[in-house]
């Protein structure tokens, strides 16, 4: 089994574009945060009202959320599955998929018009799409190990 560890190679055009969409989308809901990320939850872009660490939480939610959803759609032949959102008294989370391997989340407080959220939402997904096409993959390094170890290594972690 082989892990891929990689980075972005993000020319200052393509963040310019990606801060540009965000903070237009930042604008036009007023969320309390909007966080890019790649699908394993590592922090590409931000915008918010929160602390750097509360964001890389929220991202790795992010991840974790939709790719146990995406699992479970899977096992109920749900395809295409790109959007999930979560409603609580106080505050909305939708989670949108970003080709091709990003999801952008957004938090809005409850009471929100929830659908011109997700409208907008969409829009900057495309807009996001057609910039992060232009983005370089560069494998950082590749990590060979077999799947006995990586099972000792969670025991191990998780104290079993």
């Amino acid at each position: 089994m082989e892990l891929d560890i990689v980075e972005y190679e993000l020319s200052d055009e393509i963040r310019r574009g990606i801060d540009s969409i965000l903070q237009n989308l930042f604008s036009k809901t007023n969320p309390e945060l909007i966080v890019l990320a790649d699908d394993a939850g590592r922090i590409i872009s931000l915008k918010g009202k929160t602390s750097e660490e509360l964001a890389e939480f929220v991202a790795s939610l992010v991840s974790g959320i939709f790719g146990a959803t995406l699992e479970m759609g899977k096992m109920l032949s749900i395809s295409e599955l790109d959007m999930v959102q979560f409603e609580s008294k106080d505050s909305d989370v939708i989670i949108k998929a970003v080709k091709p391997r990003f999801l952008m989340g957004i938090m809005v407080k409850g009471g929100t018009a929830i659908g011109s959220v997700r409208l907008f939402l969409k829009q900057a997904a495309q807009e996001l799409e057609e910039t992060l096409s232009r983005l370089e993959l560069v494998p950082k390094k590749v990590v060979k190990i077999d799947l006995q170890t990586i099972e000792d290594k969670l025991r191990k972690v998780m104290g079993v």
